[in-house]
């Protein structure tokens, strides 16, 4: 399984060559299902929840 962040059409640009960035995606794409997930991330909701809560924190103990 792999997983990344960058759609299939930038790998070219990500890699610094669109011939062998085909060659690698030509190998791993056969006979491969590709997933494409679309909406927000679990793991960045997390975070800014964390944040949020942090900064609420951080702001109370400053003005007590």
């Amino acid at each position: 399984m792999i997983s990344t962040n960058r759609p299939v059409g930038a790998w070219g640009e990500i890699l610094g060559d669109t011939t062998v960035a085909a060659a690698i995606l030509d190998r791993l794409l056969d006979r491969s299902v590709v997933v494409t997930l679309d909406g927000g991330s679990y793991r960045l909701r997390n975070h800014a929840a964390q944040s949020n809560e942090l900064r609420r924190v951080t702001t109370v103990t400053k003005f007590r």
